[in-house]
């Protein structure tokens, strides 16, 4: 357990926004090209000495500039490290509601913020999960089932830990739940499918669906395509899984927090521009599934 996670994780954030800031400053580095320029054709007098002062302070900016981006590279790491172990300090929960700890900070949005960017490019000020919202106000549980929320609590630390674990580079469930999709062409699509409508869906929609997304792929197996996808489902919903990627409820299919999070890593080469853009925006970018194929079975 990590002490005072809540106070590390917001230092850091603080740090890592300090030197994105540094690093995304681009327009002494065009000045000092300008003031270059003009010195070198030989102007004289007191625009000169004024110039050479302010070159001078420029070029110290750039190469604080340039430790920043080594620095924040360290920085990133030293995030990653940190949420690999992710041990918010959270207080007794109410109801459905982990606040946090009031012997410790809360932990602020700039590391949402921070974190979400470094996972998906792209910053958010909460984590969003079917099963909850996890934010500066603390874990907000939105969904139980039948699971208590202790459970739904464990199952989002997971998550996130190993999404921290994947990008550091180590052994984590997310790989290995990877692997096992990319094994499985057929459930690769009904997954993709599921993630795309973002409902739970039968399996006579995820065939008309799959088969009007994916129509030149159906065309090249027809004979197979249909059986292959039921088992493709089936094996979404498999105990083949420490942690499932399709929930079915009722002959109703619905991919999980985990399944998403899977996908994003699996596809993020192929559709790395969809993903920046959100999951509400998943359904009007589409999905070139058999591209996607292709690229996972190299």
């Amino acid at each position: 357990m990590v002490d005072k996670f809540n106070e590390k994780a917001n230092a850091l954030a603080t740090e890592y926004w300090r030197l994105k800031g540094i690093t995304a400053d681009k327009k002494g580095e065009n000045r000092l090209a300008e003031i270059e320029k003009l010195l070198e054709k030989g102007i004289g007098g007191r625009l000169r000495e004024n110039l050479e002062v302010e070159a001078k302070r420029l070029r110290e900016e750039m190469e604080e500039r340039s430790n920043a981006f080594m620095r924040l590279d360290d920085v990133e790491k030293e995030i990653l490290e940190l949420t690999a172990e992710l041990a918010p300090d959270l207080d007794l929960f109410d109801a459905n509601f982990f606040p946090y700890d009031s012997e410790h900070e809360p932990i602020s949005e700039e590391y949402f913020s921070a974190l979400t960017e470094i996972f998906f490019g792209t910053s958010s000020p909460s984590i969003q999960f079917k099963v909850a919202t996890f934010s500066k106000d603390g874990m907000k549980i939105t969904s139980t089932d039948e699971n208590s929320s202790l459970k739904v609590l464990e199952y989002v630390i997971m998550i996130i830990q190993e999404t921290a674990k994947k990008m550091l580079g180590m052994e984590n469930n997310i790989d290995k739940s990877c692997l096992s999709l990319k094994q499985n062409e057929y459930a690769l699509i009904a997954l993709g499918v599921l993630l795309k409508e973002g409902r739970r869906l039968e399996m006579k929609e995820i065939k008309e669906i799959s088969h009007r997304e994916d129509k030149e792929y159906k065309e090249l197996v027809s004979d197979v395509y249909d059986k292959e996808l039921v088992n493709g489902v089936k094996y979404l919903v498999s105990a083949e899984w420490e942690y499932g990627l399709v929930k079915e409820y009722n002959g109703k299919y619905e991919a999980t927090d985990f399944g998403e999070w899977v996908w994003r890593i699996c596809t993020a080469e192929v559709s790395t521009e969809e993903w920046r853009k959100g999951k509400k925006d998943i359904p009007r970018a589409g999905l070139n599934l058999h591209k996607i194929l292709k690229f996972i079975r190299k």
